[in-house]
């Protein structure tokens, strides 16, 4: 009786044990892929460097603003700049606006094809400079991405 009590004690232990094991090995799991599961970790080398500089209030104020424009944190946008990278993330909103505006031609252009426009007697001409403007545009842009990638 006495060794059933004693086995069965010990097989009980063990699976206890193996159920913690198993739930470290699954936490441990779940911590590779990080919080929500999914995608691993990024394996990149952190930022683990600290650069520290003081600054007066109005100098910190104005870069404050200045980040806030392009939607980026301070530290963030002070690295950029710290990199030479901000002056990219002017010109990629230079290209956005370009592209809106490229889009807004092309509607124009639309509207003017239906039947209601048939008032305008220039309406072909109006056409023909918005189909240039919107080729202008579009050679500017891929102009300026063969320029990147050269």
């Amino acid at each position: 009786m006495k060794q059933d009590f004693f086995k069965k004690f010990v097989q009980k232990a063990a699976q206890e044990n193996e159920q913690k094991l198993n739930a470290e090995k699954r936490k441990n799991h779940f911590k590779d892929l990080g919080r929500r599961g999914g995608l691993k970790k990024k394996s990149d080398p952190q930022l683990t460097r600290i650069i520290s500089f003081r600054m007066t209030e109005s100098a910190y104020q104005i870069e404050l603003k200045k980040a806030e424009k392009v939607k980026l944190k301070l530290s963030t946008f002070a690295r950029m700049v710290y990199h030479g990278k901000v002056l990219k993330i002017d010109e990629f909103k230079t290209d956005e606006i370009l592209l809106e505006y490229g889009n807004n031609f092309k509607r124009i252009k639309n509207l003017l094809r239906h039947r209601e426009w048939n008032v305008f007697s220039n309406k072909k001409k109006i056409i023909v400079e918005i189909e240039e403007i919107i080729e202008l545009i579009r050679q500017h842009l891929y102009s300026k991405m063969n320029e990147k990638n050269k």
